[in-house]
């Protein structure tokens, strides 16, 4: 393997490695939506069958970093001073959505093919044009997360590996987002998801609760909330109740 070539495969590693997102059971990743190209909100709860920590492993679409993602509450669980409204974190976020395309586009196109084929300047402009991206969108997102009323310390440590890493950055508008929880639980979120998801969206919230159940003694009451609220997902029993 060429020097140019292990290169863009430590890129792309560092990329999917923070594409990788642990929820608690039953927690969901809510994607919001981009006219024209994703008109609909989406729900995902990560996979039902590998844990790190005890937590589902969730994958985000290494393709679409410029779509903001946003993680529920976890189950049974109240907001806290620093969960936001869903308006109030998609605004804060939003409006970055070009650039992180812009940041895809730089790193993982613009980038490779300097390198392999224009080497000297090229390369070195469109470095130069990726940092300065990646310095805007950290100066943006700071503005909209001041102007929402939202804490900017997570975004100290984002900030610096965006800028130390620049793959990292590509994720900058996902992670943003991640910096917080929304103020509601994936039983609220499904509300958001067209009538035809709805269904999909429920059932996959009940597989996690019984994985969720597996590991809790049958005897301690989450173990019977849990079974109530699998219960309230049956198709028969959940319709137009969640």
């Amino acid at each position: 393997m060429s020097a140019e070539a292990a290169v863009i495969a430590v890129a792309v590693a560092i990329y999917l490695f923070d594409c990788v997102v642990l929820l608690e059971r039953g927690q969901g990743l809510l994607e919001a939506m981009w006219a024209p190209l994703f008109p609909r909100m989406r729900i995902a709860f990560g996979s039902r069958n590998y844990q790190i920590r005890g937590k589902a492993v969730a994958l985000l679409n290494p393709f679409t970093p410029f779509i903001p993602v946003f993680r529920t509450l976890p189950l049974f669980s109240g907001p806290g001073s620093s969960d936001v409204k869903v308006s109030t974190a998609a605004q804060a976020v939003m409006r970055v959505s070009v650039l992180s395309l812009g940041q895809l586009v730089l790193v993982f196109v613009a980038l490779p093919y300097c390198l392999y084929r224009a080497p000297g300047w090229p390369f070195f402009l469109a470095l130069v044009f990726a940092y300065l991206n990646a310095i805007a969108m950290l100066g943006f997102i700071c503005w909209r997360f001041h102007s929402a009323g939202l804490a900017k310390r997570p975004l100290i440590a984002l900030g610096f590996a965006w800028l130390a890493c620049l793959p990292l950055s590509v994720n900058c508008l996902r992670r943003a987002g991640l910096a917080f929880n929304i103020v509601i639980d994936a039983r609220g979120a499904i509300r958001f998801l067209p009538a035809s998801e709805r269904q999909r969206a429920r059932d996959d919230l009940a597989a996690q609760i019984a994985e969720a159940m597996h590991e809790v003694d049958e005897g301690d009451a989450m173990y019977r909330r849990l079974a109530d609220l699998r219960q309230q997902l049956a198709p028969e029993a959940g319709h137009g109740r969640i």
